[in-house]
């Protein structure tokens, strides 16, 4: 085959990747930065249909607002609470449960798998489960939001999986080193198992920020809530906002608050913190991925 023909046809088919995946790119971003430009948004720029891709001003009254609400602020570091302590202790957990489920010689070990596996396709409903929560005292308290989602079953598999492939002579010649199985786990096997260990964090730490769903239904104690059931309230019902001190600020400020502009600035709020994790794991996540691909 021809050289420069051969070289013509790759350089198109790339080109043609390229603009595909800029396509996809910026209809995959123009949502986000249409919400942030929208969140900046004056009252009398939307009302003259002056901003929709390019902002013609930038207004910061509805972030002076968000980040007066007490409710909002409330929200803001129960929501962070609850990220960090759950991802703490779901990683703990799932850390020592998947290496102890990685070894054959465990007594019990395939037992135990099974009921770890059986709750991923089956569960007893909502309703016993709320029973459940409601019988170990965890209703309108914050733990109900870390303790019983401390463990995922699937990130469980993947941790385990990925302990199972590392090599035995290692383990093997720290025991021989007198090294215990605590020492080599917390020494030897996860220094080993950075890309997966972050990996899993992240899931752990999106799942937790992004939940909403658990709140709605164990916790009534406004003060309570996660930054997502409140944001939750703010995109289905405005009305509850501006019930709240937010809605007392703006009618003592007395001036138009373009309605939308303050949703979208709390959806700015509460996505930016999560979004900011993902740079500093990012050249772990394909990797752990990969390494803890389910092979049972």
């Amino acid at each position: 085959m021809d050289y420069s023909s051969y070289r013509i046809k790759k350089d198109g088919f790339d080109t043609f990747n390229y603009i595909i995946m800029i396509i996809l790119a910026v209809i995959t971003i123009f949502p986000f930065y249409y919400v942030v430009i929208i969140s900046f948004a004056d009252y009398a720029a939307v009302q003259k249909h002056l901003i929709y891709i390019f902002p013609t001003s930038i207004n910061l009254d509805a972030y002076k607002l968000v980040f007066k609400g007490e409710m909002f602020l409330s929200s803001f570091f129960v929501s962070i609470f609850i990220t960090v302590t759950g991802t703490v202790l779901s990683m703990i957990f799932s850390t020592a449960s998947a290496y102890a489920l990685s070894k054959s010689f465990v007594p019990g070990n395939k037992m135990m798998f099974n009921f770890i596996l059986v709750p991923m396709f089956f569960s007893g409903g909502l309703i016993p489960y709320y029973l459940t929560i409601q019988k170990l005292g965890l209703i309108d308290k914050i733990w109900v939001l870390i303790i019983p989602g401390a463990i995922n079953s699937f990130y469980l598999i993947l941790l385990k999986n990925f302990f199972k492939e590392l090599p035995a002579s290692i383990e093997e010649s720290a025991k021989i080193d007198g090294a215990n199985d605590l020492y080599i786990l917390y020494r030897i096997v996860l220094p080993m198992s950075a890309p997966v260990i972050a990996t899993i964090s992240l899931f752990y730490a999106v799942d937790r920020w992004n939940d909403y769903y658990t709140a709605l239904l164990y916790i009534s104690n406004r003060k309570l809530f996660p930054l997502q059931l409140v944001l939750r309230e703010a995109i289905l019902d405005f009305a509850q906002i501006m019930a709240s001190p937010i809605g007392a600020e703006i009618a003592r400020n007395n001036r138009p608050t373009y309605t939308k502009a303050l949703q979208m600035a709390i959806i700015t709020v509460a996505t930016v913190p999560i979004l900011c994790v993902y740079p500093f794991i990012q050249k772990h996540f394909t990797k752990g991925i990969l390494f803890g691909a389910v092979k049972e």
